[in-house]
């Protein structure tokens, strides 16, 4: 809220800082420990929110492709944890966590709105937060795979879901972004994508077909809804319509709607708060220059070329397969 809308707002932004050093510095801790049952109704809130994703299979299909295709690394564990994890935990366990990440964590502190930088910076600087050394990322190692990993698993469902997980090696920031990013719309990113065009449209084997890149760990998912029996044909058109895009399948007039869909999709996500903070957590993170201005000034500058190129990074790694029929791991 802008404090000229609000009564007393002169004072608004000293109120929030106070409350955001009541609220980190002085926790309900008793004893050396979390409240008892303030964690006990945590832990369950966390176990169904965890469990949930099993109800839901296209999350759950998404999660099972992520923990096998990095099963050797720590991006298997889902930020909100581990369901196995959560009876053994305490209070005291956490408060003892809470005050080793408070003490030595790289903390990032953003602020958007209508202010003065001299008049946050004091606010800032009245935070008691300990010194500490600035921890960078870890670096992602480029990974090829050398063979593809197909797991195949059966529930009581009705519908299968399959997904495919490509290693892409292209990280936030790096040259290869944008064209990443466009290579992902024209594939299958929005509604005139190839993916959604040839195997849901077309074809008529998916009830829903896209892909989307994540740019901290260099992949790429694919995911579609179908029926069990059209599993190998489904795979096919969704493998060809990769080896189109590296092979410059597409036209300039495709591509010119594809930037501007991403161009919209960028715009209207920096028109709040949190696009804006989002976007430059990522810039501080990688130690990028992709602000909105230059993002957009990207796209727009982005040749077919460029996108073959990145298309051509495209290394598949992981089918997963969830449908009725029997487990298999090849």
């Amino acid at each position: 809220v802008d404090g000229q809308f609000v009564p007393n707002g002169d004072t608004l932004l000293q109120q929030a800082f106070t409350l955001i050093q009541e609220i980190i510095f002085n926790p309900n801790v008793t004893d050396g420990s979390f409240h008892d049952a303030t964690v006990a109704r945590e832990k369950e809130n966390l176990a169904q929110r965890l469990e949930s994703v099993y109800d839901d299979k296209i999350r759950y299909a998404n999660k099972r492709l992520t923990e096998i295709m990095f099963a050797d690394e720590n991006y298997k564990y889902g930020a909100a944890g581990v369901l196995d994890d959560i009876p053994t935990i305490t209070g005291a366990d956490l408060y003892d966590y809470y005050q080793q990440f408070l003490a030595e964590d790289t903390i990032d502190l953003f602020i958007c709105g209508d202010v003065q930088k001299e008049d946050v910076i004091p606010l800032i600087k009245g935070l008691p937060f300990a010194n500490r050394e600035y921890r960078d990322l870890d670096v992602i190692a480029p990974i090829h795979p050398q063979s593809v990993h197909t797991v195949k698993e059966n529930q009581p469902i009705n519908q299968g879901k399959l997904v495919l997980g490509y290693r892409t090696n292209i990280l936030f920031g790096e040259d290869a972004y944008v064209p990443l990013q466009l290579a992902n719309g024209l594939l299958g990113g929005f509604a005139n994508s190839k993916i959604f065009i040839n195997v849901r449209e077309k074809a008529s084997l998916a009830y829903y077909a896209s892909s989307r890149i994540d740019s901290f760990h260099g992949f790429m998912l694919i995911s579609a809804g179908i029926d069990e029996k059209n599993y190998d044909q489904a795979l096919t058109i969704i493998k060809e319509q990769v080896g189109a895009m590296q092979a410059g399948d597409f036209t300039e007039e495709e591509l010119s709607q594809t930037k501007a869909m991403l161009s919209n999709q960028l715009l209207e996500a920096n028109d709040q708060a949190q696009g804006l903070i989002e976007l430059a957590y990522n810039n501080t993170l990688k130690k990028a220059n992709l602000d909105l201005t230059n993002w957009l000034k990207r796209i727009s500058e982005v040749t077919k070329e460029e996108v073959v190129t990145a298309a051509e990074s495209f290394e598949l790694d992981t089918i997963y397969f969830l449908s009725k029929g029997a487990d298999s791991n090849e």
